[in-house]
């Protein structure tokens, strides 16, 4: 049985910030020894223009989790707002995705790496959702930027050994909840980059194309060797920190021309669509190169970066939306990245 992603949707949260007022903002909170000439060079680098905080970032909710002059809240603290608001964002984004409601469900995958409580976040959705209790549950966690490639991972494998699933999976990132100000590089470039936003899709089975028709047709990841310090997330007591090394974008291009071959088995390159997940525009570019491909090919991912910044697991989901709001068919070649580092791919097919 074929399995099809019929529907998708995306939510942000609050109206969008410029990525100027972000800057301010993070400059009156930088600590001793961070650089505010670094901050500001990694903003105007950043390709992000707007983004978007589930608090309220330069009024009092930011001020009351990042105060000036004083520490910033603990990790127990952001846990609990990640609790009380990351359901309505993510409730949001499956309205987006299902106007009419999500319908029968007999699975829910919920990727995020931005809250960890239990029950999480996955129980909350059944309750908000009115989905029976009897819905099958997977909680894919802590995987970072390409975490939608396994939560479709389980959403396909889900209707390939039971035709009648049907199966919701939600990406929900608030990365505002975790804000760092320094005084390193990789916090700096973190606070630069990264925003909210949840994703939502419905993954199902049928001898025809369903809604969107996206034809899920195979999948591919690689781990490259030695780079697990690369990159890295890591809970502390003032939130989670983000390791980023500046040899991520180079490590990762090293890796993908063979992924790329696989995971399009025999599909020359410029007969099929790319979705890349925006972790950064170095990272954009050096995907564009390391796969030949024509300078605007991403240029709906450079758009997903520059209107919302980077959403973590919830941007790859966005880009591919966005991109089904214009008529098309033929293969699209999806990839996200993250810790590992890895590099996990999505080949699918739209049919009209």
């Amino acid at each position: 049985m074929p399995a099809w992603i019929s529907q998708l949707g995306h939510a942000l949260p609050g109206a969008p910030l410029a990525q100027g007022d972000v800057a301010r903002w993070l400059e009156a909170r930088l600590p001793n020894g961070a650089d505010p000439k670094r901050l500001r060079l990694f903003a105007k680098r950043s390709g992000v223009e707007t983004r978007h905080a589930v608090i309220d970032l330069l009024g009092g909710e930011g001020d009351e989790l990042y105060p000036v002059g004083r520490p910033h809240a603990d990790t127990q603290v952001r846990s609990r707002a990640f609790a009380r608001l990351a359901p309505p964002l993510a409730v949001a984004a499956v309205q987006a995705a299902c106007p009419a409601g999500p319908g029968r469900i007999t699975h829910l995958v919920v990727a995020t790496c931005t809250g960890v409580v239990a029950p999480g976040l996955d129980l909350q959705l059944i309750q908000a959702l009115g989905l029976p209790r009897s819905t099958r549950r997977t909680m894919v966690t802590f995987m970072g930027c390409y975490a939608a490639m396994p939560a479709l991972r389980v959403a396909w494998d889900a209707v390939r050994a039971d035709a009648s699933a049907r199966v919701l999976v939600v990406c929900c990132e608030l990365s505002s909840l975790h804000l760092q100000t320094g005084p390193d590089d990789d916090a700096l470039i973190a606070a630069c980059l990264f925003a909210d936003g949840a994703s939502a899709a419905i993954v199902e089975g049928g001898e025809a194309p369903v809604g969107l028709g996206l034809r899920i047709e195979r999948d591919a990841c690689a781990v490259v060797p030695d780079t697990a310090d690369a990159m890295a997330w890591i809970a502390a007591a003032d939130g989670f920190r983000l390791r980023l090394s500046p040899t991520v974008s180079r490590a990762l291009g090293s890796e993908l021309p063979a992924l790329s071959d696989e995971l399009l088995g025999g599909i020359p390159r410029p007969q099929c669509r790319f979705a890349v997940h925006p972790g950064g525009p170095r990272i954009l570019d050096d995907v564009v190169k390391a796969l030949d491909l024509p300078a605007d090919a991403l240029a709906d991912s450079r758009e997903a970066l520059r209107i919302a910044g980077n959403r973590s697991s919830g941007t790859i989901l966005a880009v591919i939306d966005a991109m089904c709001r214009r008529p098309w068919s033929g293969p699209l070649a999806a990839f996200a990245f993250g810790p590992g580092l890895t590099a996990e791919g999505i080949l699918l097919t739209r049919n009209p």
